[in-house]
């Protein structure tokens, strides 16, 4: 009898020229990277590879490393490839930075840790930036194919950028896109676009569940009977709507708005807050990695709010509504797909920019004990049916087949 062939490896590469652009901003090292972070669109994709038959990899670019450093991911026990990478300053011009980083990137440490690895393919994130165009091209050369995610990235910074793009594109073996108004934008930008694949971010629903309330509360030293509402993760004022958040939540007869995050606007923020709602709204400026404790507050909650300008599928609203809060959000792309259905998903719809209309949900919700309940049973069934592992794992099991040995 022969021997049980390994399973393929797939490489999966974060966005950023080195790690450190995502990394910095929310006060974490490369080693806490490897041992501290879970979830999110790289850990889920990884968990969801390993239970669809896969071996996945992660491979990443660090200013920190001289050599290539292998690592290991605390929670899924995903190998981390760390390769000497560097940012390129701002140049003169878009055209002119775009090229600098093509020519930065450091495709001779990519290709030694995917030949080491017999790597079958790449799984990049985001295709709108100049990391996507360097690693088809890599992928070509080592004649496996590259896929791609949408996570919410830059639209192309200069001219040269689009050509390259649509070249880059024609090369790609397929995209995930989750959001249904980046597929349209896709579809009308780019004509000789690979195949698209409607595939979210997964979440793995036993670790991110319902504790009770009251003893969430109580561990939390949160009064028992106020009406809380939260919102977590990178405190990016522009993009997240922040300045709609705090409006929204000084319009409304809410006790206590938590924000829980870190992210570069920590100062700026800190300003923001200083002018609203004083009392009303408790900010934890920490990026927190203790999954037990983020579930714990989220337990806690009445509701979770989301008023972003820009996303693309993000994980936050999916953590609450897992654990069963009814989500207010805006129709930022990716959140109308996540709430298709909308109460029937379990959230109400908002327009973005429109802090009355935020506030006016919020208080429907508030007014409602059981409109909250509904929504929030909802909420745990729309994630577990639509987003969970198991879920992605099998459209991965779709889209990837020719990737397994025989």
């Amino acid at each position: 009898m022969s021997a049980a062939l390994p399973p393929p490896t797939v490489a999966l590469f974060p966005w950023g020229e080195v790690i450190e652009e995502f990394l910095d901003p929310i006060g974490l090292s490369v080693q806490d990277f490897a041992g501290q972070m879970s979830g999110g669109w790289l850990f889920g994709y990884a968990s969801a590879l390993q239970l669809g038959g896969w071996a996945p990899i992660i491979v990443a670019a660090s200013e920190q490393v001289s050599a290539t450093t292998p690592l290991t991911h605390a929670a899924t026990g995903t190998p981390i490839w760390i390769v000497p990478g560097r940012r390129v300053p701002a140049g003169r011009s878009a055209a002119l930075h775009s090229l600098r980083q093509w020519r930065a990137a450091p495709l001779a440490g990519f290709e030694e840790v995917l030949r080491a690895q017999d790597c079958r393919a790449l799984l990049i994130q985001e295709y709108e930036y100049t990391r996507f165009d360097t690693l088809v091209r890599l992928a070509a050369r080592l004649r496996i194919p590259a896929y791609a995610s949408f996570q919410g990235g830059e639209r192309t910074f200069s001219w040269l950028e689009r050509m390259v793009r649509r070249r880059s594109l024609r090369m790609c073996a397929g995209l995930m896109i989750a959001s249904s108004a980046e597929r349209a934008r896709v579809e009308a930008t780019y004509p000789a676009h690979p195949p698209i694949a409607s595939i979210p971010n997964p979440l793995d629903c036993g670790q991110w569940q319902a504790l009770d309330r009251q003893q969430a509360r109580a561990q939390l030293g949160l009064p028992a009977q106020a009406f809380i509402a939260i919102n977590h993760g990178r405190i990016d004022i522009w993009r997240k709507g922040l300045d709609v958040l705090l409006q929204a939540w000084a319009q409304s007869h809410g006790d206590q708005l938590v924000i829980i995050g870190s992210g570069q606007d920590r100062e700026a923020f800190a300003r923001l807050l200083a002018g609203s709602a004083p009392g009303r709204v408790r900010w934890i400026s920490d990026y927190t990695t203790d999954r037990a404790l983020m579930r714990c507050w989220l337990s806690a909650a009445d509701v979770y709010l989301s008023a972003s300008r820009i996303e693309g599928m993000p994980v936050a609203p999916l953590e609450a509504m897992a654990c069963g809060l009814p989500v207010v959000a805006t129709d930022a792309q990716g959140l109308p797909d996540i709430l298709a259905g909308g109460e029937a998903a379990g959230g109400i719809l908002v327009p973005r920019d429109d802090p009355s209309a935020l506030a006016a949900a919020i208080e429907r919700l508030r007014l409602d004990p059981g409109l909250r309940q509904r929504l929030g049973q909802a909420a745990r069934r729309r994630v577990e049916h639509a987003f969970s592992v198991q879920a992605v794992a099998r459209q991965l099991t779709s889209l990837l087949p020719q990737l397994r040995r025989v």
